[in-house]
C-alpha cells in the first residue's frame, strides 16, 4: 500500500486523506463529540468547521505516512518548508554548541517533521511504542530509516544528554498528560487547569541546552511548514525555571493552535484526571523526571 501511495501526486494524496477523513470524523464519528465539546470550552470559533479540518488534516497525514514508507528521503525536501525567522533561530540555538531540546507537538504531520529535522541535524525522538506489535515496527522503522533515532522513556535521560553532547537534537512531546504526576508541571491551557510534562525543560536544565519550542502546520496547497514558537535560554536554571518554562512553552502552544485550531490532535483528553491536589515537589532529582517507575 505504501508503495502505491507513494507514486500518487501530492493533490492525490490531499483528496484520499480528506475522504478518510470525513469518514471517520462525520461517519464513524470517532470522539467527535469530545473534538467539538473541547474546542468550545477552548473558545474556537464554530467548532463543527474546526473539527472537520482536524479530521481532514489527521486523514491526509496517513496518506502523507504511507508515502513516506513508500519514498525515499530526497523527496522530503520539497514537502516541508521551514521560514527564515525559524531557521535562524533553530541555528542560533545550536550555535551555543550544546545541542538543543524541541518542545515538539502534535501538530501538523508530525512524523514528517521530525523525519524532516533529522535530515539537517542529529535527531533523538522520545517515543511510546504501540499495542500493536506489527503497525509499531512499522511506523518505527519508518522513522528509523530517515535518520530519526528512536528511544522509550525509560532511561531516556542519560542518552539525551549524550545526543546533546553531539550537538543534536532530543525532541519530547509536551502536549499530553503526563504518565506520572512526579512529571507534571500544573498549566492553564485553553483557560483550564491541565498538566503538562516538564522533561524537555528539566534535560535542557540538566544540559544547559536551549529549549525550543516548535510546531507545524499544512498550508492550502499541502506544503508543511515547521515554526519555532519560542526559544528558551537555562541560562540559570533551577526547579523554578523549568516549571516557568514547561508554562511558558504551553502558553506558546497555546497561540499557535488558536491561530491553526485544525492542525493540533484535540483527539486526545488534555484535561483529564485533573486532581485537587499538586503535582510533585519541582525540587526532584533532574535525572529521574523521564524514568517512569517501575
Amino acid at each position: 500500500m505504501s508503495w502505491l501511495v507513494a507514486k500518487l501526486p501530492p493533490i492525490a494524496h490531499r483528496a484520499l486523506g480528506a475522504c478518510l477523513g470525513f469518514v471517520a470524523g462525520s461517519v464513524l464519528r470517532i470522539r467527535r463529540n469530545h473534538v467539538e465539546r473541547a474546542m468550545a470550552a477552548g473558545g474556537i470559533a464554530d467548532p463543527a468547521r474546526a473539527a472537520r479540518g482536524m479530521y481532514r488534516s489527521l486523514g491526509i497525514s496517513l496518506l502523507e505516512f504511507l508515502w513516506l514508507a513508500g519514498g525515499d528521503a530526497a523527496r522530503l525536501d520539497g514537502r516541508v518548508h521551514i521560514d527564515e525567522a525559524s531557521r535562524r533561530a533553530l541555528e542560533g540555538a545550536r550555535a551555543r554548541g550544546r545541542g538543543i531540546v524541541l518542545s515538539a507537538t502534535h501538530t501538523g504531520n508530525w512524523d514528517l517533521a521530525a523525519c524532516a529535522m533529522a535530515r539537517r541535524m542529529p535527531l533523538l525522538v522520545i517515543t511510546k511504542r504501540l499495542s500493536m506489535r506489527a503497525l509499531d515496527h512499522f511506523w518505527q522503522s519508518t522513522r528509523g530509516r530517515y535518520g530519526v533515532r528512536l528511544r522509550e522513556a525509560r532511561g531516556a535521560m542519560e542518552e539525551g544528554r549524550r545526543m546533546l553532547r553531539e550537538q543534536g537534537a532530543v525532541a519530547m512531546m509536551i502536549d499530553q498528560v503526563p504518565l506520572h504526576r512526579r512529571h507534571a508541571v500544573p498549566v492553564e491551557f485553553f483557560g483550564r487547569s491541565a498538566f503538562a510534562d516538564k522533561a524537555p525543560a528539566a534535560l535542557a536544565a540538566s544540559a544547559g541546552a536551549p529549549l525550543v519550542v516548535s510546531g507545524a502546520f499544512r498550508d492550502e496547497h499541502g506544503m508543511h511548514h515547521l515554526v519555532v514558537l519560542d526559544v528558551l535560554f537555562p541560562d540559570k536554571a533551577g526547579p523554578a525555571w523549568i516549571a516557568q518554562a514547561t508554562r511558558t512553552s504551553t502558553e506558546a502552544l497555546e497561540r499557535f493552535v488558536r491561530a491553526h485550531p485544525s492542525e493540533w490532535l484535540w483527539l486526545h483528553r488534555r484535561w483529564k484526571g485533573i486532581p485537587q491536589e499538586r503535582p510533585g515537589d519541582d525540587r526532584e532529582d533532574l535525572r529521574l523526571v523521564v524514568e517512569p517507575r517501575a
